[in-house]
């Protein structure tokens, strides 16, 4: 089963928020056994911590944020991710601003700190939440579930509405070795066609060719680091978003055209679960697929890192 994890000495790393464009400094901090993950705004003094559970999840456009009596922690989803990653269940993150540093927009940054931090074994069983019955969310013509299986494996699929990425799709089993060399180095992704937009609602300040995969009519402006660099991006996002549930899953999650929003809740609908069935390892699912009508609001499939 394994024992719970937290990182061996305090790292920092500074950089500017993707979608804020504010400098930003971050101390990543060991953290005891049964404390999950765990964020506090240093600029904002005497205000509480904001954990990485569902309950604090506060938005989903375009990023996800949480949120706590008014603290807020924008774009977690990178570093979340890297910390699933790794295995990595404890931690205390110390920032200085309103977002995570974008780095270089993958979670790759984010597990060398890590590795360069060492990761301490703590003398506390590690907790898994082990599907045991499919759980089916479908928003208009997008859809996520979750399946039973032994391991962890993500099948993502996605359009994105543009000839030279007309569709991609991946299916991985989700390792530590896997997650380091064939998702944590994919990055954000954005196209050029939106830039006005998102930048009239306050959002991608932080954006460049340094942090983002920018497409154009033609083609992406910036070289890719794998073909399908934009699907298995998705992935990433998916792995940082499930894991504001705290632990582990084991089942199979089968992603069709998903985003933040679908992910997120799933994650809800999985922390209802087990709350309702008062189980502390075991999600029991509805027997039907759950409806949600698509927000008027919601972007075409091709839109940046939804």
């Amino acid at each position: 089963m394994g024992r719970q994890k937290t990182i061996g000495r305090p790292i920092t790393c500074s950089g500017i928020g993707l979608h804020s464009g504010q400098e930003v400094s971050m101390n990543l901090c060991p953290s005891p056994p049964d404390t999950g993950i765990i964020f506090r705004r240093m600029d904002l003094p005497d205000t509480p911590v904001v954990q990485a559970r569902p309950e604090n999840i506060l938005d989903v456009h375009y990023a996800t944020t949480l949120g706590k009596a008014g603290v807020e922690v924008k774009t977690v989803e990178h570093l979340l991710a890297a910390l699933a990653g790794l295995g990595i269940d404890n931690l205390m993150v110390e920032i200085s601003g309103p977002e995570v540093p974008v780095m270089d927009g993958s979670a790759a940054p984010f597990v060398d700190l890590l590795l360069q931090a060492g990761i301490r074994r703590h003398y506390v069983p590690k907790t898994y939440i082990v599907v045991t019955k499919p759980l089916v969310i479908e928003m208009g013509n997008r859809s996520i579930q979750i399946l039973p299986s032994k391991r962890f494996r993500i099948h993502y699929s996605m359009g994105f509405d543009h000839p030279r990425f007309p569709e991609q799709s991946i299916e991985l089993l989700i390792s530590r070795r896997t997650f380091i060399r064939k998702i944590a180095p994919s990055r954000t992704y954005g196209f050029l066609r939106d830039v006005e937009y998102l930048w009239r609602r306050g959002l991608a300040l932080g954006g460049s060719l340094e942090n983002t995969v920018v497409i154009g009519d033609e083609g992406p402006l910036n070289d890719l680091r794998f073909g399908d660099e934009l699907i298995r991006h998705k992935v990433l996002d998916l792995i940082g978003d499930l894991y504001l549930l705290g632990r582990p899953l084991q089942g199979t999650v089968v992603a069709k055209g998903a985003g933040h929003l679908l992910h997120t809740t799933l994650v809800r609908e999985i922390q209802r679960h087990l709350e309702s069935d008062q189980v502390s390892r075991c999600v029991v699912a509805a027997p039907e697929p759950l409806s949600f009508p698509v927000p008027a609001s919601a972007k075409p499939l091709g839109s940046p890192a939804v």
